[in-house]
């Protein structure tokens, strides 16, 4: 079960770019996130909540670095804490929608009070794609394949919508699946050099 939380979320906690008007690669956010393991262990149900939060920085033309951090609290006293850090690749393919590639470094750890903890580290990288539907509104969906050691690998889908109310500042949401885990985020970002 432990296995299965740091899998789950590490798969769909993949660095993305930021989400802004005229597709800006610099930015802080923070936001709410809710977690659902869709099956059971031994007849109980395993969800959470916590937050994350992270940021991105453009380091030239189409190059931008990226971390985040997210902790959640699970049904049972179970917690997990999960870093990510590293970068991407962004290009324009039209005036309004870019493709963008990502590879970070991953470390997870699940504990449980009075059962000790479980913690791995590892890679994930995604690919996909961000655009403007509108001047205020960006649609973005990716697929990302992480790998956590000891068979704690696969893949997962991410899709996300974000309005922004200004250059500097936008709320959105967004949901990632994997097979046996979703995701349902809330946010807030905050952009800089707009």
């Amino acid at each position: 079960m432990f296995r299965k939380l740091l899998l789950g979320t590490a798969l769909t906690f993949a660095l993305s770019p930021a989400f802004a008007s005229d597709l800006s690669y610099n930015f802080v956010e923070i936001g709410y996130v809710d977690a659902e393991l869709d099956d059971d262990l031994a007849g109980f149900s395993f969800d959470g909540d916590g937050f994350r939060i992270g940021g991105s920085f453009e380091v030239g033309e189409n190059w931008f670095v990226a971390a985040g951090y997210s902790t959640l609290g699970f049904d049972f006293g179970i917690d997990l804490d999960q870093i990510a850090v590293g970068g991407g690749y962004h290009t324009g393919i039209s005036d309004r929608t870019d493709f963008f590639a990502t590879l970070s470094y991953l470390q997870a750890e699940v504990s449980a009070g009075g059962f000790g903890s479980v913690d791995e580290d590892g890679y994930g990288i995604a690919v996909g794609i961000r655009s403007m539907l509108t001047d205020n509104v960006e649609l973005n969906g990716s697929i990302g394949y992480s790998d956590l050691g000891d068979g704690a690998d696969g893949t997962a889908f991410n899709a996300g919508a974000l309005y922004s109310f200004t250059d500097n500042f936008a709320v959105g949401f967004d949901i990632g699946i994997e097979e046996d885990v979703t995701l349902y985020g809330l946010g807030a970002r905050f952009y800089f050099g707009n």
